[in-house]
């Protein structure tokens, strides 16, 4: 191994503070760069050099997620250094950038291996960045590129003439007369192949330091002025305010590379860009199918609900809200990762056993466009996106197991993963954004924003809005009013709920609290907490859905039958329960509730909690 790599490994514990604005507040210009070489080359000369017409194993614009990653977890004081930049993402990754705008071929053989012995060393443990990093290293993009076309003025077509002078280039850098001499195109190819990464000047009017900071100042000041830095309140750490980590982007930029579209009149190039006027918010860019059609801006394929009231909890809402598509979000129960972060904005809360004997969550969140870290993170599990799928949510998760392939990565799911999406493979959709903090060691550590999550969204294709041939209007059926179960004559008291011998490891119970008409969450024996709030969780409704499972392999892992028409269980509202009935006949149909008169019953406004109990294990209450 090269010893310039013999450098500690530090940003998987970064501090957390600092890791919320680069993921947070990555500006539109900075992301449209991004996104930049999507139109590099053509679909069909890929397909036809490398004989595959799977884009996903060679679309170039997949290789800059390494330049997401890279910045999710690069925070401002540490800027620069050595820990976290490896002298791999200031110098070779900026060679790798070089090799994506430029299309010349490089030995990057030393990063490998380093990445291969890192990643080793991890024990198959996630790391979003060196995840990626290993992937991009391994793509077919990057072998047998064939030699940049170079002329006096153009490197693969692209004018450099504004930047570069050779008489000044080989003045400025007489030991290049021995092996250049005054060929002004081998001194151009020397410009870009390897002095740009050196911080040679190329000509005398074109002053990159200066364009740079001028180009930082401005993004600052837009990170400055942004919504999302001024809710962080005081104390918020400085954002970054930087728009590259590679000169090469900054001469890029000013040269115009990023930002021009190709002729029309080549069907397979034809293609729209993000520019730096666009709105980031309203687009959708696909990066996954054939990039050659773009997604429109138009919000396409997407319904409309009118309800001025939740379909989760029947409080008052706004139209945005209500359009908004939930997250679905995987959580853990385990003691040491509590408390949760935004698990309060959970309106639904499901809570389901799975193998080792602990049980997991999901939170269904609406509301989280505003969230600054949500998690931790942990795998889903196939019965879950069952669950989830009634929501029509983005499910947020950290990989899987094997048995959801086929449906995680059918193409009506849209998930975002921290690494392979069902474990053993698939993709990581949106991997470059999840972060991890240093308050707590892995694996109950990994986060994501609510600002990665809409840049994961717009890197997918995912629409944000409910759509159209998925979202259900019709969920709980709420009461007009208050529902004591007084009209119900099987209801008994129920002020405290024990679901010890459901989930034996949580230990999950509710105190029911009559002055505020909720039960309060309990985890562990204490209360369950929401980390950014310090509240304790509570909720109006508590269900327990009895539902047929068997164990699958000898591993343990645990199917459930989610859809199903003849089991029963407990509704447990205002201190008293009634037994139920259920049914759910369809991923995307809702799961509906019967007293045992047949009636459908009638929810309390406010939160639902939802347990999905193993056949033949009880609640216990008083």
């Amino acid at each position: 191994m090269s010893k310039k790599f013999s450098l500690k490994i530090v940003f998987p514990s970064l501090i957390f503070s600092s890791m919320i604005m680069t993921s947070q507040l990555f500006p539109a210009t900075v992301y449209a760069d991004a996104i930049r070489n999507s139109s590099f080359t053509t679909t069909s000369q890929m397909m036809q050099s490398l004989g595959s017409s799977d884009s996903n194993t060679w679309n170039p614009s997949y290789l800059t997620e390494v330049e997401n990653a890279y910045w999710s977890f690069a925070p401002s004081n540490m800027l620069g250094s050595h820990e976290i930049t490896l002298d791999m993402a200031k110098n070779n990754y900026r060679n790798l950038e070089m090799l994506l705008d430029n299309g010349y071929t490089m030995n990057y053989s030393t990063l490998s291996s380093y990445c291969d012995e890192y990643l080793a060393k991890k024990n198959g443990e996630p790391d979003a960045f060196y995840n990626i990093l290993h992937n991009c290293l391994g793509n077919p993009y990057l072998i047998g590129r064939p030699a940049a076309t170079v002329t006096a003025t153009t490197y693969n077509g692209r004018d450099y003439s504004k930047v570069f002078d050779p008489v000044y280039y080989l003045s400025a850098h007489p030991e290049l007369a021995a092996t250049i001499g005054n060929n002004s195109a081998e001194l151009l190819r020397h410009f870009v192949e390897t002095g740009i990464a050196n911080g040679y000047r190329g000509n005398a009017a074109f002053d990159p330091v200066s364009y740079a900071a001028s180009v930082d100042a401005g993004v600052l000041a837009s990170q400055l002025a942004s919504a999302p830095y001024k809710a962080l309140g005081a104390g918020k750490p400085a954002p970054l305010g930087k728009y590259s980590y590679s000169m090469a982007n900054y001469y890029g930029k000013y040269l115009g590379h990023y930002t021009s579209v190709p002729s029309a009149s080549t069907p397979e190039t034809k293609k729209t860009l993000v520019t730096e006027a666009d709105d980031i918010d309203s687009l959708m860019l696909d990066n996954q199918e054939d990039d050659s059609t773009p997604i429109p801006k138009t919000v396409t394929g997407t319904t409309v609900e009118n309800s001025a009231r939740s379909v989760y909890t029947n409080e008052p809402t706004t139209a945005a809200l209500a359009n908004t598509r939930p997250l679905a979000v995987m959580m853990p129960t385990d003691k040491a990762a509590q408390p949760s972060y935004g698990i309060s904005r959970a309106d639904v809360l499901y809570e389901i056993m799975e193998e080792g004997g602990i049980s997991r969550q999901m939170a269904i969140i609406p509301n989280w466009t505003d969230l600054s870290r949500i998690g931790n993170l942990r795998s889903c599990r196939l019965y879950y996106i069952s669950a989830a799928k009634e929501w029509d949510p983005i499910l947020i998760h950290f990989g899987g197991v094997a048995y959801m392939k086929g449906v995680i990565n059918a193409p009506d799911m849209n998930n975002i993963s921290g690494t392979y999406e069902y474990g053993i493979g698939g993709k990581a959709p949106g991997a470059g954004y999840f972060f991890r903090s240093s308050d707590r060691p892995a694996p109950h550590n990994a986060y994501i924003s609510a600002s990665g999550v809409q840049k994961a969204c717009i890197q997918q294709g995912y629409l944000t809005n409910l759509r159209a041939g998925y979202y259900n209007s019709k969920h709980f059926n709420f009461a007009s009013g208050v529902n004591d179960l007084s009209d119900n004559a099987g209801a008994v008291s129920a002020v405290n709920i024990d679901l010890s011998e459901i989930f034996p490891y949580s230990k999950s119970s509710f105190t029911y609290n009559a002055s505020q008409g909720v039960y309060y969450k309990n985890i562990h024996g204490g209360p369950q907490k929401d980390a950014i709030t310090g509240s304790q969780i509570s909720f109006a409704n508590v269900i327990i859905q009895n539902t047929k499972w068997s164990q699958l392999d000898k591993k343990g892992y645990l199917g459930f039958t989610m859809n199903d028409t003849t089991e029963d269980g407990y509704y447990f509202t205002k201190g008293k329960c009634i037994h139920i009935t259920w049914k759910k006949t369809g991923d995307y149909s809702p799961t509906r509730y019967y007293d045992d008169s047949g009636k459908e019953i009638e929810l309390n406004t406010g939160k639902t909690y939802i347990g999905i109990a193993q056949k033949g294990r009880k609640p216990k209450f008083n």
